[in-house]
């Protein structure tokens, strides 16, 4: 797909249809190959003691799924819309989609917050976590032990051999339907800009 064929589909779609089949598909897009997903999970599933009936899924979204990102960034350096994805330069953004993973760093995330001098203990990452996504960027300090572990999991997976010591920025989500939502939210954004 083109930037000029994505922008058809803004002018021709609703947000909700464009997420469900072109971005949080199992396509692992151009840039990341199913063996890295596969990896991923096993990875995921392995630190965080899963079973193989506990719902576990990673998808590639963002610049990496698509060939281009299709939201302009504004800070702290303005990146426009529709800029190539730069194998190498380019985060790999990959959705980790798992209530039970999810649980358990929000358990960690909770009781780190119960232990604070205030409550209720706020942070930034407290808005994500209202759209059901654990942004790991958000982490508070020091970390809370499932935190550390899942900082540790990314930094393993992304200088392995699958991923090249690309940066891996990998978003935890507690469901499929909260990813969709934030990606249809994109996307919307995105239509929005095209009638402008």
């Amino acid at each position: 797909m083109t930037p000029e064929d994505f922008r058809k589909l803004l002018r021709t779609k609703q947000a909700g249809e464009i997420v469900t089949e072109h971005i949080t598909t199992e396509d692992a897009g151009p840039y990341v190959s199913e063996a890295g997903l596969t990896h991923l999970a096993d990875e995921a599933r392995n630190a965080f003691r899963l079973s193989e009936d506990q719902q576990l899924r990673v998808v590639v979204v963002g610049s990496a799924k698509l060939g281009f990102s299709f939201m302009e960034k504004s800070a702290p350096n303005f990146k426009p819309r529709y800029r190539a994805y730069r194998p190498g330069i380019s985060d790999i953004d990959v959705a980790v989609v798992s209530p039970v993973l999810y649980g358990r760093l929000w358990q960690g995330l909770a009781h780190f917050g119960a232990n604070q001098p205030s409550f209720p203990w706020r942070s930034d990452l407290g808005m994500y976590m209202f759209h059901g996504w654990i942004r790991p960027d958000k982490f508070p300090a020091p970390l809370p032990k499932e935190c550390s572990d899942w900082r540790d999991l990314v930094n393993r997976v992304s200088t392995s051999s699958h991923f090249r010591y690309q940066r891996l920025r990998c978003a935890l989500y507690h469901s499929k339907f909260f990813l969709d939502q934030y990606q249809a939210r994109g996307v919307r954004d995105a239509q929005t800009a095209e009638v402008i």
